[in-house]
């Protein structure tokens, strides 16, 4: 405050609240760097546990239905398995370097370059609750993808089933191998023949055995 001269006087704080608020805020600042680098560091390993967990069990154990999509279905759940990697990788590097920095080295050999490293070090706070909290977001962006591509095989329509190679054996002793086609005609068979291509009609009275096999 002033006095009546003009002059700038300074009393000691007498709000005992007030003391306390900035003892409160003292202490708070002295360990804030400490609090947070211990609790990015558990959060991180919970998320990066947690991730992997739900890669396995959401994605992982319904390979066979995702290989049952069509092209673009199979495309669509590529795309969300991208997005999860990207999203909780980088989840997991922000998360460390909240933790734990980036590691470097750093000289002081003046008084400028210890004032920098003194400025550098009070941000440090600021910088790892930034990246803490852009590791929070991404690791729940995350978590919403791999729950969408965990979901998404379900809701995406199944490819046609690949017909099937059979070899027709023929009471001339002759043999079709091929791909089983639809019939128009009633009493016949239609393969597509796999040496030629061409398509080939049957008559079931002509047919001695017919036998699935994985390749002509």
């Amino acid at each position: 405050m002033n006095d009546a001269a003009g002059d700038v006087v300074l009393h000691p704080a007498d709000d005992p609240y007030l003391a306390e608020a900035a003892d409160a805020w003292r202490m708070a600042r002295t360990d804030q760097l400490a609090r947070l680098q211990a609790g990015a560091e558990k959060w991180t390993a919970g998320i990066a546990s947690l991730l992997g967990l739900l890669g396995v069990l959401g994605i992982g154990l319904q390979t066979d239905r995702i290989a049952g999509l069509t092209d673009g279905g199979k495309t669509s759940v590529a795309a969300l398995i991208a997005v999860v990697v990207v999203l909780g990788g980088f989840a997991v590097v922000q998360g460390y370097r909240a933790a734990y920095g980036w590691p470097r080295s750093r000289e002081v050999t003046s008084d400028q370059d210890l004032i920098s490293w003194y400025s550098s070090l009070r941000e440090l706070p600021f910088v790892a609750a930034a990246r803490l909290r852009c590791a929070v977001i991404a690791a729940g962006a995350a978590l919403a993808a791999v729950t969408a591509a965990t979901v998404l095989p379900w809701l995406l329509a199944s490819a046609a089933p690949a017909s099937p190679v059979v070899k027709v054996a023929l009471t001339d002793r002759s043999v079709v191998c091929g791909t089983l086609l639809s019939s128009p005609a009633a009493g016949r068979l239609s393969v597509r023949r796999a040496d030629s291509g061409a398509v080939q009609a049957v008559s079931l009275n002509a047919v001695a055995r017919v036998s699935p096999v994985a390749k002509c």
